[in-house]
């Protein structure tokens, strides 16, 4: 398994027991709700909501842990305790989350491609 792929399907692979259609329909899931939760975060942070940021950025967490994009563990946390953050900093994280969260879903796409291709 290469080394340097974002994100690590071990729980995954646990989770679904050897069962294929319930370990796409996992990659799946995964793939459409954090794509759309990245997308709201970013929209809810230009307009600078950062306590809505906040709570996408933990509604974030959990499904970001399962699949062990490790990556955006500090982000997350950065965004969830925004408080006492300037706005350029949070910024910073925002992009940050949003160019993991594309690489992540860029792999998933090239290593499923039957997936996401139905």
């Amino acid at each position: 398994m290469s080394t340097n792929k974002p994100y690590d399907l071990a729980m995954i692979y646990a989770i679904s027991d050897n069962n294929k259609e319930f370990f796409e329909q996992l990659i799946s899931v995964f793939a459409d709700t954090i794509s759309k939760d990245n997308e709201l975060l970013k929209e809810t942070a230009a307009k600078g909501d950062w306590r809505e940021v906040g709570q996408l950025a933990h509604k974030m967490k959990s499904s970001t842990a399962h699949f062990q994009v490790d990556a955006v563990k500090d982000t997350i946390l950065q965004l969830e305790h925004y408080q006492n953050s300037n706005p350029a900093e949070l910024n910073a994280h925002v992009q940050e989350l949003d160019r993991v969260i594309n690489d992540v879903l860029l792999n998933l796409k090239a290593e499923f491609s039957e997936i996401f291709n139905q």
